[in-house]
């Protein structure tokens, strides 16, 4: 799930960027190779949008109003603001025999172009590298550990990791000088990957994914206070996406696809409450198709309804 904060005016919802090979049949004609569909989760809308980067690129991370593409062959990172068009293609190389497995901003290229930083899981291991402008390269942050689930930036700029033992670590990098601090101490959870959740007040989540023989998902949630995770059955209203303000959405549910790329058969919903799980289905017949393109400073958009 993607939550633009800078999407055109008339849009204020978080979107879901489809997978590559979703291509509603009605529209057809107006679809490129270079299309791409997101899926606007509050009004069920779909927005189309041209982007040729993610025909050789693989997303890997969506922060700050930009996509994070991983080109596998030359091992590089591209910077990619759908809305506008902007790109950031100059970042170093990465170390070899890697792949980023995730990465998020520290904020907005565009408004802090010699200020941001990338904070990246990276190779097997999931170790973290970060990138800051005007570095030659990468760092690997070796003092950090690893098998590292989820990164994030909160809203006043500090990245945060957690990795699967629910160690939630502080990233503080500026030039050559390398500080962490631990936020959380390890839970020892027993399996199942992490997710890590800034809710809008500024509370940190995590959702702990526990698998069961029928392939549906259910999770655990945990919320951040005095150094460690503490057990809840309710959200409240810290959600990252109001559901008590959208139609046909249950509150106390997570809402969640796959991991990979394409995973769609894999969306769900699990209720908190009565700890229930059950298949979604995203893609709605009555869903209106939005198509756009962009040109540096402004956007034009045209609607087309089934």
């Amino acid at each position: 799930m993607v939550n633009f904060h800078t999407k055109p005016p008339y849009e204020s919802s978080p979107w879901l960027m489809l997978p590559s090979h979703y291509q509603p049949e009605e529209h057809h004609h107006n679809i490129t190779k270079h299309s791409r569909f997101f899926l606007n989760v509050s009004t069920n809308q779909v927005h189309r949008c041209d982007l040729p980067e993610t025909l050789i690129k693989r997303p890997c991370g969506f922060s700050a109003d930009w996509l994070i593409l991983l080109d596998d062959q030359n091992s590089s990172l591209t910077l990619l603001n759908a809305f506008t068009g902007h790109q950031v293609d100059n970042l170093p190389q990465l170390p070899r025999n890697g792949t980023v497995h995730k990465a998020t901003l520290s904020s907005d290229p565009l408004c802090n172009p010699r200020g941001y930083k990338v904070l990246a899981i990276f190779r097997e291991k999931r170790n973290l590298i970060c990138y800051e402008d005007g570095n030659q390269e990468g760092t690997i942050l070796q003092g950090y550990g690893n098998h590292y689930d989820d990164v994030v930036a909160s809203a006043n700029k500090e990245l945060l990791a957690l990795n699967e033992l629910g160690r939630l670590v502080l990233c503080d990098y500026c030039g050559f000088s390398l500080k962490h601090s631990e936020r959380a101490l390890p839970m020892f959870f027993d399996g199942g990957k992490v997710y890590l959740l800034l809710s809008f007040s500024g509370t940190s989540y995590v959702f702990r994914h526990k698998s069961y023989d029928d392939n549906l998902r259910r999770f655990e949630v945990y919320y951040y206070r005095e150094k460690k995770w503490h057990y809840i059955r309710n959200l409240g209203h810290n959600h990252s996406v109001a559901a008590c303000d959208v139609p046909g959405y249950r509150p106390n549910c997570i809402y969640h696809i796959g991991d990979e790329e394409g995973e769609v058969d894999n969306s769900g919903v699990f209720s908190l409450k009565d700890g229930e799980a059950e298949r979604l289905q995203w893609f709605m017949p009555s869903a209106t198709v939005l198509r756009f393109h962009y040109s540096f400073g402004s956007m034009e958009t045209n609607s087309i309804t089934q």
